[in-house]
């Protein structure tokens, strides 16, 4: 029954996500609304998605650097960088040679590549944003292994994330009324609350056999 409710909860939120986030929204009144809007309109993301994966990825802190090597605001690793680049051009005629951290620390390139991606796995996954955003954080292999959202504490964990600042950003309510996270805690809540029922009941039934074992019923 946990279970069940946790997943129908994520259902509801994750659906709602996905839907509003195909309509291109501007954000303001946080850093950077005026390049995360721009991003969005050229690549075709919803800017509210991509302020909501900043958040989750940086805090807004243009100088992140993650310990597996991912840069920026939108923790870009350079091998991502690289791929994105060669197909969209992004840093072109900026400078001679390969990019540096130089180009990955710039607002403007780190939100462009990361949105350019972001729209991407968007268009692989046929505009299930809750996949593409599992993508953005564990790679779309591990999508396309599972079919889905990976069983991965990290990234089921950064799918919430994402979805609940995203939910904030965008000043939607969520289905319900509670955040993504609020299910998993009832879920957990409720898994809890019902093991002093189930002990109770173990106990009834262990004194019941042992008083009544021994009588023959007529």
């Amino acid at each position: 029954m946990t279970t069940g409710l946790a997943e129908y909860g994520r259902r509801s939120l994750y659906t709602k996500f996905t839907a509003q986030t195909a309509i291109l929204r501007d954000v303001k009144d946080i850093p950077y609304a005026e390049t995360i809007n721009k991003a969005g309109a050229l690549y075709g993301v919803s800017p509210e998605l991509i302020a909501a994966v900043i958040k989750a990825e940086s805090s807004f802190e243009p100088r992140a650097l993650s310990k597996a090597g991912a840069y920026g605001l939108m923790q870009v690793i350079p091998d991502t960088w690289r791929f994105v680049n060669r197909q969209a051009l992004i840093c072109l005629g900026r400078h001679e040679g390969e990019c540096s951290s130089a180009c990955f620390y710039n607002p403007e390139l780190n939100i462009a590549i990361g949105t350019c991606y972001l729209s991407q796995l968007a268009k692989r996954y046929d505009g299930n944003r809750e996949w593409a955003v599992a993508a953005y954080n564990a790679g779309p292999g591990a999508v396309d292994k599972y079919g889905g959202i990976p069983p991965y504490a990290e990234t089921t964990a950064y799918v919430v994330r994402v979805v609940d600042y995203w939910y904030q950003i965008s000043e939607q309510l969520p289905p319900g009324g509670l955040a993504a996270a609020n299910w998993e805690k009832i879920a957990w809540a409720l898994g809890w609350s019902s093991v002093p029922t189930l002990l109770a009941l173990l106990l009834a039934g262990r004194c019941l056999f042992q008083r009544y074992r021994g009588f023959h019923w007529r």
